[in-house]
């Protein structure tokens, strides 16, 4: 069963109980594990009941396969259903998986609910292409919050706290949060917390004091400098970033969205006669403070130049996932070589 936009939060909030296994991947990690958590706790009670919760990795279930099928048929010794959870799945899980499937299904003996975590998985996938075919089994995408559904989570997420939002304090949050759920939803309970109560309306002065120092803003400073052809501002974003922690595909990652946004931005314009009117139409907004270096931007690189920046951020991206790789010096030359891109028309 492949699952899509609104019947993933009906299925989250009621699961066929005919599907015995479940795969939830994607590129938002944070996503990913708290959906994870929904379902195991949904079926076990628990994410930690001995009893009830068994935890696999892949590796361990590639080192012995029929330990998937041992703990998915064992009885709990308190009652109830159990839930079996497979971290860091991949593709050579998949044949472990449809043969426990395809026994299960010839002679059911266990209604345990299987929960697979992984990362993105392309379509071609013999994980998510098991998945999204069996009659027993769902795959469940994970995407980055973003636009209408970010500031959902939000406000969502403040008004739980006991607090509203201003517009403008909801588009700057909006412009730097939704690249990981856990990553966004910690940042808000840090907002909350600085707030101090319940009964509040968080405020643009509000949300810079609280969460303006955070990794995300270190993003935007980096890839503005980037489009603004800005090498010492380069320099000083990769340090800042990377010194904090971010990984380079995080990076790569920003800079390529920073780029497709540039890129619709520019054909949008062209087509209305103006960039203003483009930028009204991208989700997230702009936030006000960048809104001159993006129009600048815009305007400044060709459309061959967003496409060859696009290329290499791509297949920088490629080579920082092989083993190996030395991903912050290959990250860092891609960043360079952009910034120096000549983006005449």
């Amino acid at each position: 069963m492949k699952l899509t936009g609104k019947t993933i939060e009906r299925f989250l909030a009621k699961p066929d109980p005919q599907i015995m296994a479940v795969l939830v991947y994607g590129v938002d990690a944070g996503l990913v594990h708290e959906r994870a958590n929904q379902l195991v706790r949904g079926a076990a009670g628990s994410l930690d009941d001995p009893f009830r919760v068994a935890v696999l990795t892949g590796k361990a279930l590639k080192e012995d396969p029929a330990r998937l099928a041992d703990e998915a048929m064992a009885m709990s010794l308190t009652g109830g259903r159990r839930a079996v959870r497979i971290e860091d799945a991949d593709d050579d899980v998949a044949a472990i998986l449809k043969s426990y499937l395809a026994g299960a299904k010839a002679a059911p003996s266990t209604d345990s609910l299987i929960v697979l975590e992984a990362e993105e998985l392309p379509s071609r996938s013999a994980l998510r292409k098991l998945c999204e075919g069996a009659d027993q089994a769902a795959a469940l995408p994970c995407y980055r919050d973003e636009g209408a559904s970010l500031s959902g989570v939000i406000k969502d997420k403040l008004q739980q706290e006991g607090l509203g939002i201003s517009p403008e304090a909801l588009s700057y949050l909006s412009a730097r949060l939704g690249g990981d759920r856990a990553v966004t939803l910690s940042e808000l309970e840090k907002l909350a917390l600085y707030m101090g109560g319940s009964g509040k309306t968080v405020g643009l002065a509000d949300v810079e004091a609280a969460v303006g120092d955070s990794a995300a803003h270190a993003l935007d400073d980096l890839v503005y400098a980037l489009s603004d052809r800005d090498m010492a501002g380069v320099e000083r974003g990769l340090a800042r970033s990377l010194g904090e922690g971010a990984a380079p595909i995080s990076l790569l990652r920003a800079a390529a969205r920073h780029f497709l946004r540039l890129q619709w931005a520019a054909g949008k314009a062209e087509q209305s006669g103006g960039i203003e009117g483009a930028m009204r139409g991208l989700r997230p907004p702009v936030f006000f403070k960048y809104e001159d270096r993006f129009k600048a931007a815009a305007k400044r690189w060709s459309a061959g130049g967003i496409a060859t920046a696009l290329e290499r951020i791509l297949t920088t991206e490629q080579l920082c996932k092989r083993s190996g790789s030395p991903a912050e010096t290959l990250c860092r030359r891609v960043f360079l070589e952009i910034a120096a891109i000549k983006p005449a028309r």
